[in-house]
């Protein structure tokens, strides 16, 4: 059985789309392993998935300490370039972020193929600057590909779970005890939450709340819930307001989800726009602004609306929500407006194309012999 490494790590957004096309690249009857930090959170999730993994202490470059920093990518390709050799993968897929970095760095000395999959519009430095050594980039937009001018592309969407849109409203609302016949507002900020968003949604409750056909899921990350539950004390107990630190079953979730309030993370949007939900954004202004370029993509589609964080309060938050929510054909039409944006098929096509790829690549091995 052949083997496909995939490099992957980092946060939520990176792993669980590598997850999922590990999953598929083990059902087209591959063997997978995975390989990302050991100091980041892949190191506890990929093993409890069931795939195998191999991490090496990679940190992020760190431009006041280059020579520090371009020294701790080496150590931790030549750690890499062990474990490949050990592991004999036929390629390696690098789902992006500078955690893939020595990985990437190691297939390319050992001579094995390497191919990348992107999520945002604009790509992250790590694949810009390694798209070079790839044999093609998977892209979840468009406008992605311009990015790539000397690289092939292929728009395949971003990869997500296939329990994503595959849930029953009434299944999802009772699983979080909700009321399958009001409208459910989801907020969320990420694996990490969202100090922000948390904030201006606590203040905004009162006048959220007051919408009898309005109930709230508030996702603030369990970094943020000793301050959220201060924050919003007084709803503690209100029938129509659920605070979560983390939500494991999300496809259950968004199954009862009418209207989200969310960050503009690459991941996220993927599932949101297979879930067909709509979406009222507030790009974190981390990372290069690269969530401001995935919102206005959603926006731009009619799928979603663009609350910049500088204008982020109680009051444009509740307005935003209020102007969509009381709007049933406005929600109907922006519902419509998601189905184009992520096919549920994402991972399967890029198997395939990976598939070509590999069976062409070792054509020309037989030709060249």
């Amino acid at each position: 059985m052949s083997t496909i490494a995939i490099a992957c790590g980092g946060t939520g957004g990176h792993i669980y789309p590598g997850l999922t096309l590990g999953a598929a690249l083990e059902q087209a009857g591959f063997s997978t392993f995975f390989i990302g930090s050991s100091t980041r959170m892949e190191k506890d999730k990929i093993p409890a998935a069931g795939f195998s993994f191999a991490g090496v202490p990679v940190r992020q470059l760190n431009k006041k300490r280059p020579i520090s920093s371009l020294l701790n990518w080496w150590r931790c390709t030549q750690q890499a370039k062990q474990i490949l050799k050990q592991q004999a993968p036929i390629a390696l897929i690098g789902m992006g972020s500078y955690i893939t970095v020595p990985a990437l760095l190691a297939a390319r000395q050992l001579g094995i193929p390497i191919f990348l999959v992107e999520a945002n519009v604009v790509p992250g430095k790590a694949n810009q600057w390694l798209a070079r050594l790839a044999e093609w980039v998977a892209i979840a937009h468009p406008l992605t590909a311009k990015a790539f001018p000397k690289t092939a592309t292929h728009l395949t969407g971003y990869p997500v779970r296939s329990e994503f849109g595959q849930v029953e409203r009434k299944q999802g609302a009772q699983l979080f005890g909700l009321d399958p016949d009001l409208k459910t507002l989801t907020v969320m900020g990420g694996s990490q939450g969202a100090q922000k968003i948390n904030q201006a949604l606590a203040e905004a409750l009162k006048d959220l709340l007051a919408d009898e056909k309005l109930q709230i899921v508030h996702v603030c990350g369990a970094s943020n819930i000793e301050q959220v539950r201060g924050l919003t004390d007084l709803y503690a107990s209100h029938p129509r307001y659920r605070l979560l630190e983390y939500v494991e079953n999300m496809p259950a979730l968004l199954a009862a989800t009418d209207l989200a309030l969310s960050r503009a993370g690459a991941s996220t949007l993927a599932e949101l726009m297979v879930c067909e939900v709509p979406v009222i954004l507030v790009p974190g202004q981390f990372g290069g602004g690269h969530q401001k370029n995935n919102a206005v993509s959603i926006v731009e589609a009619g799928a979603g609306l663009l609350l910049e964080e500088t204008q982020l309060s109680a009051q444009t938050l509740t307005q935003q929500v209020q102007n969509v929510i009381s709007n049933t054909e406005k929600l109907q039409q922006m519902k419509q407006n998601t189905k184009q944006l992520n096919p549920g098929s994402a991972s399967q096509h890029i198997v395939s194309l990976l598939l070509n790829s590999l069976q062409l690549s070792q054509k020309e091995t037989v030709t060249h012999a």
